[in-house]
């Protein structure tokens, strides 16, 4: 990755005199690269920290506190972003990939070094994605022990029975022994070979929805994240993205006074 003109990334916000993180860590949360870049060009000696060239990726570093240079370049602050994206189906959660597909850093553009997103969605998976530059805040709205609830729309292959949907909502041995939580689940409408569903998650284990109703006997024909805690994805239409509203942003989780003033400028 090239790196751009002017280098203003978004800075991981830490406590004063918080825990340090690795400087590969640092770089690749600031937005500025991979930690395999990142590793490169720490030792290439292209990385400073409080004017000293550093060659050790695995220096400790507080990336709010201390001054990062990348090739003589001091990697500024910005204002934290808050975006909502409708994710198409057959589009990656992931900043690049070795086969050429697209990305949703694809449809960000311009952006696309300054943020990451909030949990994933699968290839084939489409619907609400959260993408920002703030780790707290993300953090603190993907994190299992914050149980922000995830709502899905779900087209099965065949038409589900009460007592199915009884288990989903009591929750579901995954192929592994992994136990669910309990979800609420519901039946939407019935097709001519199957039916829709809703169902609201409040954990995030990876490819989850189509997980635990494969453990029943099903096959998910679409799928689709309608809202994320009290936000809905609305007449978004695939591929669009826009800014949250500050009310949107405190509502999702709690924001420090530094993002909401961030939030308020844009």
């Amino acid at each position: 990755m090239k790196p751009k003109e002017a280098l203003e990334i978004p800075r991981a916000p830490t406590r004063e005199g918080g825990p340090k993180v690795s400087l590969t860590r640092a770089l690749s949360k600031l937005g500025i690269c991979s930690r395999a870049e990142a590793r490169g060009w720490i030792e290439e000696g292209r990385v400073s920290v409080n004017g000293r060239t550093i060659r050790n990726p695995e220096v400790r570093v507080d990336p709010e506190a201390e001054r990062i240079r990348f090739d003589g370049r001091t990697i500024r602050p910005a204002p934290f972003q808050y975006l909502m994206m409708h994710k198409p189906k057959g589009v990656l959660t992931t900043h690049s990939d070795e086969r050429g597909r697209k990305t949703v850093y694809d449809l960000l553009g311009e952006r696309r070094a300054w943020l990451f997103p909030v949990g994933r969605l699968d290839k084939e998976t489409s619907g609400l994605l959260l993408l920002t530059n703030d780790t707290q805040w993300g953090h603190k709205i993907a994190a299992p022990e914050s149980k922000v609830s995830k709502l899905y729309h779900v087209k099965l292959n065949r038409h589900i029975n009460e007592d199915d949907l009884a288990r989903l909502t009591r929750g579901v041995t995954l192929e592994g022994g992994v136990q669910t939580r309990p979800a609420a689940a519901k039946l939407l409408r019935r097709t001519r070979t199957g039916c829709w569903i809703q169902l609201a998650l409040s954990e995030g284990l990876n490819r989850q929805v189509r997980r635990m109703c494969e453990a029943l006997g099903y096959r998910v024909k679409n799928l689709v994240r309608v809202s994320i805690g009290n936000l809905p994805l609305g007449d978004l239409a695939p591929g669009e993205i826009r800014p949250l509203t500050p009310r949107e942003t405190a509502a999702l989780a709690p924001t420090s006074q530094r993002s909401l003033r961030s939030a308020g400028r844009r």
